[in-house]
């Protein structure tokens, strides 16, 4: 059988309510991400790598 390798960009965009900007931040600095990957089909996969443990808690705050 063939393997195929695909990659997924991913992008989140979160929106919290806040009364200032340093509010914001402050409550960005408390969130982290927890991504995991599943396998809904009983598919036979082998993840080969991933980056996940790069990712940093470096939120881009936007007006």
């Amino acid at each position: 059988m063939t393997e195929f390798t695909a990659i997924l960009p991913l992008k989140i965009e979160v929106t919290i309510t806040a009364k200032s900007r340093k509010e914001a931040s402050s409550m960005f600095d408390d969130l982290y991400l927890n991504i995991s990957i599943e396998n809904d089909g009983n598919q036979v996969i082998e993840v080969l790598s991933d980056n996940l443990g790069l990712i940093e808690n470096n939120w881009e705050l936007e007006d």
